[in-house]
């Protein structure tokens, strides 16, 4: 009934006798810019999921586990995922259960842009949350066209089927997008496997994805409201270890319900005065079962989760005197998490966050400083040798960061920033009897970076070069190292990282007439060695699943609403383990894949190719993944 009761409030058309609102005083101007962005429009490639827009960014490890329906978690910078918020409007999509975001759950359809910022954001009326991440991906959904259709297929594959519908309507004042898209796959690859070729087998997938968004506007701000539903059934194929023929490496089977309602409205109460309120609750079911009646020696768990959690923010922000303003952020939100697990404990966490933030913003010069607090209350039940237990527990850490812009010359912008950022561990990390470590400590980071941007043009031609120095120290970092399932992990903590590294990207483009050739280049050096303890076996050695090298180039060309792309994308080695021995190494590998599609009035097709010269390689030790692929599409727009 309050939903209800505000959303007609919101609804309602401003009478005409208000004077008209009063239009914002500053511009805003970012203090340190997005490290990566891309318009969704703009791909050839026919991504389906995030993770396939975000392996191509500069400094970004996607832990990929193979196949359409595999898990697929974000790094950025040696971070570790789940030091990576990733946002939908604004909003952060968490989990609270493990911390890993699976990108391959979220959709390209309906998004504007994916962009990246490796260390510090700086705007007006962030969540709290925002300024406590240290890197963030950020997911924006496009605003809705009057009145249109847009119909896609995809497919190809390993029987993938993909698909999709999107609808945009007005209704009076307020837009309406509806949008539906089925994901079906049976997963079956073959692969190499020591001395014979097999066919990876309970990698399918079949999920639906259901969403509804509102938008309005109201007299001196805009509101939206947003309906996701998800559900999904998939295999977890397992790693790849030698054992009898024909026995089945995994029957391990997850079934996952998710839903949220997210909401948003931004006002500006006059020239000086804006406040932005946010709001989520969602609610996530999930069923595993390692089916031990088709694989004898599965351990037998059958198991249920339901994982609940309620959000809000309040960001306000005053001008003082342009361009000098000053921002409030304060979140706060509650998780809950059940399970039928013997001996589980229920956890429960409420966490307060709260940033201070100020900032100067000139045209050529920008500072801004940042505060945050956070807090966070465990309260657990479970049992012991004495039976029921109860404890409570509490964690707090303050952030402050700091960040400057600088353009001196038209050619040539300068950003720098250094923060503290602070995760504490999951549920699962301190409380899964399967998985979890009780003795587990909070995780923080200290971050520093520095971004060079040189752009220059000459008549058809234009150049950039961005390059990106940094160093990242992270105390007490928890690592998951996947065991014999990708549903249950060994959690453990690193005393001391220290990463050292730079990444470096260049575009060239060139226009004339019809032609348009965009050449990109990107390189990075990651160092990232465990420095826990002095003298031990692992000292100095690269942490897990940490490329030294890894680059990407990219070359499009496009013509008379012809578009040929090309991409080939290297990594050099990597271990599974600190013990950087050879029992635990990964080769180095390279891909290219190439799309060519055509663009005619309201209707797209397109051919696409992934590794297309057949390689055999693997993201996650054991879990080897697909050779060439291909994929066709097709798109109807009314």
């Amino acid at each position: 009934m309050i939903l209800a009761a505000v959303i007609a409030l919101f609804l309602q058309a401003p009478p005409d006798t208000l004077a008209p609102a009063a239009v914002y005083a500053v511009k805003e101007r970012p203090v340190v810019r997005a490290t990566e962005a891309v318009q969704v429009d703009s791909l050839v490639s026919a991504p389906i999921q995030v993770a396939e827009v975000l392996q191509r960014f500069t400094g970004v490890q996607v832990k990929d586990y193979g196949g359409v329906g595999g898990l697929k978690t974000v790094n950025v910078r040696s971070l570790g995922s789940e030091h990576v918020g990733v946002f939908l409007d604004g909003i952060q999509i968490d989990n609270a259960q493990n911390m890993q975001v699976d990108l391959g759950r979220f959709s390209v359809d309906g998004l504007e842009t994916v962009s990246l910022y490796s260390g510090q954001k700086s705007l007006r009326l962030q969540t709290a949350k925002e300024y406590a991440t240290g890197a963030a991906v950020y997911l924006r959904t496009a605003t809705p066209r009057v009145n249109a259709l847009r119909l896609r297929l995809r497919g190809g594959s390993f029987a993938t089927i993909n698909p999709s519908v999107t609808w945009d309507r007005k209704l009076g004042k307020v837009m309406l997008r509806a949008a539906a898209e089925f994901l079906g796959s049976n997963g079956r690859y073959k692969f190499p496997c020591f001395d014979t070729t097999l066919v990876r087998e309970n990698g399918d997938i079949r999920s639906l994805r259901l969403e509804t968004q509102l938008f309005g506007n109201t007299r001196g701000g805009e509101w939206r409201l947003h309906l996701y539903t998800y559900g999904s059934e998939r295999g977890f194929p397992g790693p790849v270890i030698r054992r009898a023929q024909g026995f089945p490496f995994s029957a391990e089977r997850q079934a996952d319900q998710d839903l949220f309602l997210q909401g948003s409205w931004n006002q500006e109460w006059n020239p000086r005065y804006t406040t932005a309120f946010r709001f989520k609750y969602a609610n996530n079911y999930t069923h595993y079962d390692t089916h031990p009646e088709r694989n004898p020696m599965a351990l037998p768990y059958n198991l249920h989760y339901r994982q609940s959690s309620a959000y809000g923010s309040l960001a306000q922000s005053y001008v003082i005197l342009d361009p000098w303003s000053v921002d409030l952020s304060t979140d706060f939100q509650y998780n809950a998490l059940g399970s039928d697990v013997g001996q589980f404990v229920r956890p429960r966490r409420g966490t307060l966050t709260v940033a201070l933030a100020t900032r100067l913003a000139f045209e050529t010069f920008r500072v801004a400083a940042h505060l945050v607090y956070q807090g966070a209350w465990d309260r657990f039940d479970g049992k012991d040798a004495g039976g029921w237990t109860r404890e409570n527990r509490y964690r707090d850490a303050w952030m402050p960061s700091l960040s400057a812009f600088y353009a001196p010359f038209p050619w040539l912008e300068a950003d720098a920033f250094v923060k503290r950022s602070y995760r504490l561990p999951s549920f699962n990390d301190l409380y899964y009897s399967l998985m979890g470590n009780s003795r587990l400590e909070p995780e923080s980071a200290f971050q520093t970076g520095l971004n060079l941007r040189l752009h220059f043009g000459m008549q058809a031609w234009n150049w950039s070069l961005h390059l990106s120095p940094y160093y990242n120290r992270v105390s007490n970092k928890i690592v998951a190292i996947p065991t014999s399932s990708q549903f249950r992990w060994t959690m453990l903590n690193l005393g001391l990282v220290d990463i050292a590294g730079a990444d470096v990207k260049g575009v060239a483009r060139f226009r004339q007439g019809d032609w348009s050739v965009t050449l990109t280049l990107r390189y990075s050096f990651q160092q990232a060695l465990d420095h826990s303890t002095p003298g031990g076996q692992t000292w100095g050695n690269q942490i897990p699943y940490i490329p030294l090298h890894s680059g990407s180039a990219d070359l499009q060309a496009d013509w008379r609403g012809w578009t040929l792309a090309w991409n080939t994308s290297f990594y050099g080695e990597r271990w599974a383990r600190s013990a950087n021995t050879a029992d635990y190494h990964l080769d180095p590998w390279s891909l290219s894949d190439v799309s060519l599609s055509y663009r005619w009035r309201k209707l797209s097709a397109g051919v696409h190719l992934k590794n297309i010269f057949n390689r055999s390689y693997q993201v996650v030790q054991g879990y080897p993944m697909p050779g060439i692929n291909g994929m066709l599409s097709l798109e109807y727009s009314l």
